[in-house]
């Protein structure tokens, strides 16, 4: 009688989903994201999710929010997987659910690029003379898009400091040529199937923040040297 009232006042077990439960869940606002992706977010340490015994993967709710953690970091701060590793592991450690990407980032993962004018606010023309400076095709869509989204935002605020997208060109020049630098690289690594290029993939973003990283610290090496 005492095992049956408490087999009948237990707690629920947790909701869980399959690999392809939760692909559907998220693959809207990151239309990229493949299962082989989701693996190697796993092999990363990103994700953590149980194993029947049969050994498939069940994902909870939980799990599914850090996901959409480290995509966003991923897509819109081109963060490292380490990086975003050190995150979810310090919010672990802190015991702090992960906080849930704004609206302003899921807006920037939908957004088609002749919706860019809309989200920025700016003139279609001003978009698409960004486009074509960054060498990038109003076709494009998925992560294109959001930079695109802070391409646009960046040259708009740098006209605030007198910079007119002209006086930007040489930005656009070097951005194309540590772009090949970083395609090198990432095709270093790339083997074949889905796998290669989640591969290729992950190296390219971490290699273009530490570019990036590079290049800011190079900026303010410059201005010193100029007293600013």
């Amino acid at each position: 009688m005492a095992q049956a009232a408490e087999a009948r006042w237990a707690a629920p077990e947790p909701t869980s989903y399959s690999i392809g439960e939760v692909l559907e869940a998220v693959q809207a606002d990151f239309p990229a994201l493949t299962i082989s992706k989701l693996r190697y977010l796993e092999d990363q340490g990103l994700l953590r999710p149980a194993r029947t015994a049969s050994g498939f993967r069940r994902y909870t709710q939980e799990d599914i929010d850090r996901l959409r953690y480290a995509l966003t970091l991923q897509r819109d701060t081109y963060m490292p997987l380490k990086a975003i590793r050190g995150k979810l592991a310090a919010l672990d450690a802190a015991g702090t659910p992960v906080p849930l990407p704004g609206p302003r980032a899921v807006r920037q993962a939908q957004v088609e690029p002749e919706d860019v004018a809309t989200v920025t606010g700016q003139d279609q023309a001003v978009v698409e003379a960004v486009a074509r400076a960054a060498g990038l095709s109003l076709e494009a869509t998925g992560a294109a898009d959001a930079a695109l989204v802070q391409a646009v935002e960046a040259v708009v605020e740098l006209a605030e400091y007198g910079l007119e997208l002209r006086h930007l060109r040489p930005v656009f020049q070097a951005a194309a040529r540590q772009a090949d630098l970083v395609e090198v690289s990432a095709q270093a690594i790339r083997g074949h199937g889905s796998a290669g290029r989640e591969r290729a993939a992950t190296r390219a973003a971490e290699c273009a923040a530490a570019m990036a990283a590079l290049n800011a610290a190079v900026v303010r090496l410059a201005l010193a040297e100029r007293d600013l």
